[in-house]
């Protein structure tokens, strides 16, 4: 019996240690060990943002950070003569940024304490006029964040 109590602390010990080290190598080896960052619907990602997806916009590419705060990120395409229309309606109350890698910038600032004051607190878009003066498409990305 004795020899039988042993055996199955060893065993439990055994199992216990192999599920502890397969959990660190996995933990240690992966880039988001805790299931944070998602690829998302750009949909989405504007609601946060407190906006919409303009009309006609294409190659949507964006992506969801989950960890302690909520963050988007991602870029799309949309027809370069809607920007300003779309800025405009989008962001009312849009700055323009002090330093802008893009075309058009516009930077929104949501007060957290304000009970108004859903998603968002910080939204930074850039648009990226594409094809130079004749060129019909605009490269717009954006970042918007709770922190």
């Amino acid at each position: 019996m004795r020899k039988l109590l042993w055996g199955l602390c060893l065993v439990f010990s055994v199992v216990a240690v192999g599920w502890f080290v397969w959990g660190l190598v996995t933990f240690a080896s992966s880039d988001d060990p805790f299931n944070t960052v998602s690829e998302v619907d750009c949909g989405e990602a504007m609601r946060f943002a407190g906006a919409s997806m303009p009309e006609g916009a294409t190659e949507e590419d964006c992506t969801s950070y989950s960890w302690m705060d909520q963050s988007y990120d991602g870029s799309f395409r949309m027809p370069r003569s809607a920007v300003r229309g779309w800025l405009a309606t989008s962001f009312p109350g849009a700055q323009r940024a002090a330093s802008c890698d893009g075309d058009v910038c516009a930077i929104v600032r949501n007060d957290p304490d304000d009970e108004n004051t859903t998603g968002a607190y910080d939204v930074d878009v850039s648009v990226r006029y594409e094809g130079g003066s004749a060129g019909d498409t605009a490269l717009v990305t954006f970042d918007a964040s709770t922190y």
